[in-house]
């Protein structure tokens, strides 16, 4: 049993009395720990919502600039623009953590 897994279990013990239903559902997530088999330089990018919520700022951020949208198409492709030009803004650079590991991630994936 790994370490994060003992944790998990002590950490269970000492609440189940007090959170039994949150408990419950905690130890029935099987991929809640999967991030820690990745490489500790990069395990907070991993489990961060960072990404999320900048990608969200972003969206609202240009969405404002524009009054209404007339049809619902005319939204999906303002949208798929927007998905677009943030996609080749985050190619261009590598996350914290990531390019000390490229080739192991690589090696491991390809």
């Amino acid at each position: 049993m790994s370490c994060q897994v003992r944790k998990l279990n002590d950490f269970a013990n000492n609440w189940h009395q007090t959170y039994p239903k949150l408990i419950k559902n905690l130890l029935k997530m099987p991929n809640l720990l999967t991030f820690m088999d990745f490489p500790p330089a990069i395990r907070g990018s991993l489990y961060s919502t960072n990404f999320i919520e900048n990608f969200n700022k972003h969206l609202k951020r240009n969405t404002n600039h524009k009054e209404q949208f007339p049809t619902e198409d005319s939204l999906d492709r303002f949208l798929v623009s927007q998905f677009n030009v943030y996609n080749e803004k985050s190619m261009k650079r590598i996350h914290r953590g990531f390019k000390v590991l490229q080739d192991t991630l690589e090696s491991s994936f390809i």
